[in-house]
């Protein structure tokens, strides 16, 4: 039985967001910050929470898993305000983080290792880019899949009608009709059209310029199933975009293309796994320790 901490933190502009804190009973100087996805949840993904939170312990890493207010489709933000996966506003993501790591520090842990899973992928390499905060000391995105490959995968003419009505829409607030999935039109624009700040793993545009990425400083990991049901293109052309993109290289480097600057870049593909790498969490659990002790604890 792994002894957690229930609690509840509250952001800058007011939103009280629970999670779970897992402390280890040798205190160390880490701890693992842990992003949930797109509706998703704090206690979401029950076997991944106990073998992460067992092993950050183990390896005296604290561990925290919060609530975005992008929890679950819709949420209560403020009286008045509607958050949750169909309402919330991306960009408003480094509050909330911006309070995790706030309370992980007030525990005494100042060394961060901040992860997300799917679109809490996006919004760690979000934060880092926007914030550059110092404590923070590695990137793990895991997941990492570009919600453009739905156009690839999905009904792309339909998404077109969805983008179309979501553009028309003269109150941005306005949920869409409801056979384009339970979104505002600000959220469906911020997910599926390229462009937007939410758009920071663009593989599937060869000109684009991977300004967020680029800006990490320090070690990045990305961690991708080889069969992730979301992807439209192997998991391996998906790395080496990344890759590509995260560290400075003869072939990337040039006067108009400065290449990344990561202190280092991990690619990870766990074969025979799926977005949530269900059934998997051991071998995702055994692979973010050995990277964490191989690229930030030394």
């Amino acid at each position: 039985m792994i002894p957690v901490l229930l609690t509840r933190i509250k952001t800058s502009d007011g939103i009280t967001l629970e999670g779970v804190v897992v402390l280890p009973k040798k205190k160390g100087e880490f701890a693992l910050v842990w992003i949930h996805g797109l509706t998703s949840r704090f206690s979401s993904g029950q076997t991944l929470i106990k073998e992460l939170s067992s092993s950050c312990a183990k390896n005296q890493i604290a561990y925290f898993k919060f609530n975005t207010r992008g929890h679950d489709i819709v949420s209560q933000g403020t009286k008045k305000k509607l958050v949750g996966g169909a309402f919330e506003k991306f960009e408003e993501c480094v509050r909330d983080i911006d309070a995790v790591i706030r309370l992980a520090k007030k525990l005494g842990y100042k060394k961060i290792i901040l992860a997300g899973s799917s679109t809490g992928a996006n919004k760690a390499l979000y934060y880092q880019y926007k914030r550059k905060n110092p404590a923070v000391r590695g990137i793990i995105l895991a997941s990492a899949i570009s919600d453009m490959s739905a156009w690839k995968t999905g009904d792309a003419k339909k998404m077109s009608r969805a983008i179309r009505i979501a553009k028309q829409a003269k109150n941005k607030d306005t949920l869409l009709p409801q056979e384009y999935g339970i979104y505002s039109a600000a959220r469906y624009l911020s997910l599926f059209e390229a462009g937007h700040a939410e758009d920071v793993f663009p593989y599937h545009n060869p000109k684009a310029t991977w300004k967020e990425l680029k800006s990490i400083r320090v070690a990045v990991a990305v961690v991708i199933g080889s069969q992730d049901e979301h992807r439209d293109r192997p998991a391996k052309n998906i790395m080496d975009a990344f890759r590509k993109n995260a560290v400075s290289t003869r072939q990337n480097f040039s006067k108009q293309n400065l290449g990344g600057q990561a202190k280092s870049f991990s690619g990870i593909i766990i074969k025979g796994t799926n977005h949530g790498f269900q059934k998997h969490e051991q071998k995702l659990s055994r692979e973010i320790i050995k990277w964490i002790h191989r690229e930030t604890l030394r």
